[in-house]
C-alpha cells in the first residue's frame, strides 16, 4: 500500500534524527560498560576462590554451562561464576544505558514543543508512534550490539593474556546473546511508555535521576541479576524463564503505549 513505504522512511527518518542526537553517546557508553564488563569477569581467573564462605554458590566442576580453565588446565570456579552471571549483569547494563539514552527520542519533542507541530499535521498518530518507536528500538538495539562486541573482543583479549581457556555450551551463547537484547527491548518499550504517556514521570524526583519509569525499565534485571547469583544451577532456565517474560511484557508495553497515545495525555503530561 502507499502508506507503507512513507511510514518506513519515517522510521527511517526519526532513527536517523535519534541516531544523530544520541548515538555517540549510546556507542561510548555501550562500549565502556561492556569491555569493564568483559576485563572484570576473568580477572580472577588466576587468583583462589574469593567466595569461600558461600562455596555452595560457585561451579564445582567444568561441565557446567560455561568453564575457565588456567594455563595448567585447573578449573576456575570464580571465573566460571562470573561468566555465568554474565547474561544477567550486562542485561541490565543494557537496560540502563537505555534508559540514559532513549528520553533523548522524545523529550526534546515534547519539552520543545515539536510534538505538538507533528501533532496538528496530517501524520496519522499511529504512524508518528511507529517512527518513536523504530529510533527507540535502533538505539537500544545498538547498545547491545556496541555493547556485546565490546565485552566479546575484552573479554577474550583478557583470556589470551591471562592465558585462561574458556568453553560454552550453545545455550549459555544464546543465553548471553537473547537476555541483554530482550532487556534492551523492554527498557526501550518502558522508556517509551514514560515519555509518551507520562511525561513527567521521567523527571527526576526523589534523588531518581529518571523518575520511577527508570526504575520499572530496569526490573527485570533486578529480577535476573539475584536469580543467577543465587541458583547458578538453575541459571540458564531461570534466564529463559525471564526471556520470555520479557520478551512478551515488552510486546504488551507496546501495545498499550499505542492504545493510549492522544494528544491531550501528551501535551498536558
Amino acid at each position: 500500500m502507499i502508506t507503507a513505504p512513507v511510514t518506513r522512511r519515517r522510521v527511517t527518518s526519526f532513527a536517523r534524527r535519534a541516531w544523530i542526537q544520541q548515538g555517540r553517546t549510546t556507542v561510548w557508553l555501550a562500549a565502556l560498560i561492556g569491555g569493564l564488563l568483559g576485563v572484570l569477569v576473568l580477572l580472577g581467573a588466576g587468583g583462589d576462590n574469593t567466595l569461600t564462605n558461600t562455596p555452595d554458590l560457585l561451579p564445582d566442576a567444568a561441565d557446567g554451562w560455561v568453564s575457565v580453565r588456567d594455563q595448567s588446565g585447573e578449573f576456575l570456579p570464580m571465573a566460571s561464576y562470573m561468566l555465568l552471571m554474565t547474561p544477567a549483569i550486562l542485561g541490565m547494563l543494557v537496560a540502563v544505558v537505555a534508559t540514559l539514552t532513549l528520553p533523548g527520542v522524545v523529550a526534546d519533542d515534547i519539552t520543545g514543543g515539536g510534538i505538538e507541530v507533528l501533532l496538528a499535521g496530517p501524520i496519522p498518530r499511529r504512524s508518528l508512534f511507529t517512527a518513536y518507536l523504530g529510533a527507540a528500538l535502533l538505539l537500544a538495539s545498538a547498545a547491545w550490539l556496541v555493547a556485546m562486541s565490546a565485552f566479546a573482543v575484552a573479554a577474550t583479549l583478557t583470556a589470551i593474556a591471562i592465558g585462561a581457556a574458556v568453553s560454552m555450551s550453545w545455550l549459555y551463547v544464546a543465553a548471553l546473546l537473547a537476555i541483554p537484547l530482550t532487556m534492551g527491548l523492554w527498557s526501550a518499550a518502558a522508556t517509551l511508555f514514560g515519555a509518551l504517556l507520562y511525561p513527567r514521570s521521567l523527571d527526576s524526583r526523589a534523588g531518581m535521576n529518571g523518575g520511577p519509569i527508570r526504575l520499572l525499565a530496569i526490573l527485570p534485571a533486578l529480577v535476573a541479576v539475584p536469580s543467577v547469583l543465587t541458583t547458578p544451577d538453575q541459571a540458564l532456565p531461570a534466564l529463559g524463564l525471564i526471556f520470555v517474560i520479557t520478551a512478551f511484557a515488552s510486546a504488551a508495553m507496546v501495545r498499550l503505549t499505542a492504545r493510549g497515545f492522544r494528544s491531550a495525555r501528551v501535551l498536558s503530561g
